[in-house]
C-alpha cells in the first residue's frame, strides 16, 4: 500500500488520528503479515522501527515521487535502520517512463543528495534493491536469484552499446548508464516474453499503440 507518501497526508493523518499513517495501519493490524509499503517519504524514527520489528519492506519510487514533487525518500536511512528497501516505477499516471534503470539512477542520485555524500547508497546496493530485494518484498523468494532451484526470471543486456563501455565495473554501469533500450531479452519463469524490440507474450502492441491513440484524440477532441 502506499504509506507516508506525500506531507499532506501524514500530517492530516496524524491530526485525525493521533497517529502517524504506518502506526494507524498497524492498529488495524495490516502489518501482522509482513509485506511492505510504497514510497515512505515522511516515515518518522518510529515508523522506520516498527518496520523493522514487523519485517516491512519499503519500496521506493524516485521518479514519481520526483514528479508530483512530493519530497525525497530517506532511502540511506532506511537502509541503517536494517529496511528491506526495493525499487519500484509508481504507476504511470503519476510516472510517464516506467524504467527500472532510471530508478535505479535516481535512488543513488537522489541519496547522495539528500545526504550530501557522493559515496551515500552506492551502485552495488541499489542493484541489489531493485532485484533480489524486491523479490522479497513481494513474498516471492524463489526469484531473487539465479541459482539451482530458482524461478528463471531474467533479463540480458546489451553490454556492447556506447552508455555501457567500458567494461570496468558492470553493476555501476548498469546503474549509473543503463538504460531499457539496453534490454535484448526478458525471461519470466523461463519463458521469453520479449526479444530484439519484439513481444512474445501475444499481445498485439500494434493494436495497443493504435488503441492509446485513438483514446487520446477522442478526449483532446471532448475537453
Amino acid at each position: 500500500m502506499a504509506d507516508s507518501a506525500t506531507k499532506l497526508e501524514t500530517e492530516e493523518c496524524i491530526g485525525r488520528y493521533g497517529m502517524t499513517p504506518p502506526q494507524f495501519f498497524d492498529s488495524l493490524g495490516l502489518f501482522d503479515f509482513g509485506g511492505g509499503i510504497y514510497h515512505g517519504i515522511y516515515l518518522t524514527e518510529e515508523d522506520m522501527d516498527l518496520f523493522a520489528k514487523k519485517g516491512i519492506g519499503v519500496v521506493t519510487n524516485p521518479g514519481s515521487n520526483t514528479k508530483l514533487a512530493s519530497g525525497i525518500a530517506p532511502v540511506g536511512r532506511f537502509l541503517e535502520k536494517g529496511l528491506c528497501v526495493g525499487v519500484g516505477t509508481d504507476g504511470p499516471s503519476s510516472n510517464n517512463c516506467l524504467d527500472m534503470f532510471r530508478e535505479m539512477f535516481l535512488v543513488t542520485g537522489l541519496a547522495k543528495l539528500l545526504q550530501k555524500d557522493a559515496s551515500a547508497v552506492d551502485a552495488h546496493e541499489v542493484l541489489k534493491m531493485a532485484t533480489v530485494n524486491g523479490a522479497h518484498i513481494m513474498g516471492i523468494p524463489e526469484a531473487d536469484i539465479l541459482a539451482a532451484g530458482k524461478l528463471a526470471d531474467v533479463i540480458m543486456i546489451d553490454l556492447h552499446q556506447p552508455n555501457m563501455q567500458p567494461l570496468n565495473n558492470i553493476t555501476k554501469n548498469i546503474v549509473y548508464s543503463g538504460s531499457k533500450q539496453n534490454v535484448k531479452m526478458t525471461m519470466i519463469n523461463g519463458k521469453i516474453l520479449y526479444e530484439d524490440g519484439k513481444f512474445l507474450n501475444g499481445v498485439d502492441a500494434e493494436a495497443i499503440y493504435a488503441k492509446a491513440n485513438e483514446i487520446i484524440a477522442r478526449l483532446a477532441a471532448e475537453a
